[in-house]
């Protein structure tokens, strides 16, 4: 168990600084995650703001889906975990990131500071920053696609496993 918290801890560190960094970047890279009260009056992304998120947004996409996939990987061929054993723990990653995304940077930094970093030129003040309802939708939509996931990375290394094996 001491092993998945660490792991967890690690994961949303990364996770988190990554997607940061990419805020940090431009907020405009991640305004298809904004309410759409913040974006209805602004203009989409350029096609130069489509190819930069995607190459700043490299990096999270590759920390969220490789470490658990990795993690999981560690856990059948050194730990021996079974399917469900490692089934938990890669949910348990995705989950972690899941809460700490919905608590952390929507709540508290998103609706609740609601730094200048994070705010799209143009929505200054616009009452969709403190939308906290929109945010909880968002994370009970990622707790069906955790779920899904999880038994797909699971799967995935159950397959590697027994053509390794």
């Amino acid at each position: 168990m001491k092993i998945v918290l660490i792991n967890c801890l690690v994961y949303n560190l990364l996770c988190v600084t990554s997607l940061m960094m990419l805020m940090l970047k431009n907020p405009r890279y991640m305004m298809h995650d904004y309410p759409k009260e913040i974006t209805k009056d602004v203009e989409g992304k350029t096609s130069k703001e489509i190819k930069e998120s995607l190459f700043y947004g490299l990096p999270f996409l590759l920390i969220l889906t490789l470490y658990p996939l990795c993690f999981g990987l560690y856990g059948k061929f050194i730990i021996h975990f079974n399917f469900w054993e490692n089934w938990f723990v890669i949910f348990s990653l995705f989950f972690s990131f899941n809460l700490i995304d919905l608590l952390i940077l929507d709540w508290l930094v998103f609706c609740f500071i609601t730094p200048k970093f994070m705010i799209i030129p143009g929505t200054e003040g616009n009452p969709g920053y403190k939308n906290y309802w929109f945010h909880f939708i968002g994370f009970l939509k990622g707790c069906g696609f955790l779920l899904i996931g999880s038994i797909i990375f699971t799967s995935i290394i159950e397959l590697i496993w027994l053509l390794v094996k």
